[in-house]
């Protein structure tokens, strides 16, 4: 396993999931849709919520959720060092998870996930492919 380029993919999820929340609270909204947003209400049990509520909590599960899974890929390399029978299993894992929120950018959110799910992608690809096996030549061997 390629632990460089198994970090590399982690910090792509920390900082796509980092970014995703600092943007929900910088970038303003369409303010005629957050009005009408905030006049529908929506009951989940016993609680209610308007619709503007209920997206922007969502939101910010999402990014955060994000960025912990890009906390615990980092912390697995130290334990997947120890353990490499299992590394593939959890290297598949992640670039089968980013490939399919790369797909997901692809089809609705167009910008920077792309960048970051790209290079995640790739990271963890690259992460499982084996290493090459250095062959030494012995000196002073005759032919």
């Amino acid at each position: 396993m390629r632990w460089t380029a198994f970090r590399i993919g982690a910090i792509a999820w920390i900082f796509t999931g980092i970014v995703h929340d600092i943007l929900e609270f910088v970038l303003p909204g369409d303010p005629e849709l957050t009005a009408l947003m905030r006049t529908s209400d929506m009951e989940i049990g016993p609680v209610t919520l308007n619709s503007e509520q209920l997206i922007r909590g969502v939101s910010l599960g999402m990014g955060l959720a994000m960025a912990t899974v890009g906390v615990l890929l980092w912390m697995m390399v130290d334990l997947l060092r120890e353990r490499p029978n299992m590394a593939r299993r959890f290297g598949i894992v992640a670039v089968v998870a980013s490939a399919a929120l790369l797909a997901v950018a692809v089809l609705f959110v167009p910008g920077p996930p792309l960048v970051t799910f790209s290079v995640a992608t790739i990271a963890f690809a690259l992460a499982l492919v084996p290493r090459r096996t250095r062959v030494r030549t012995q000196t002073g061997a005759s032919a």
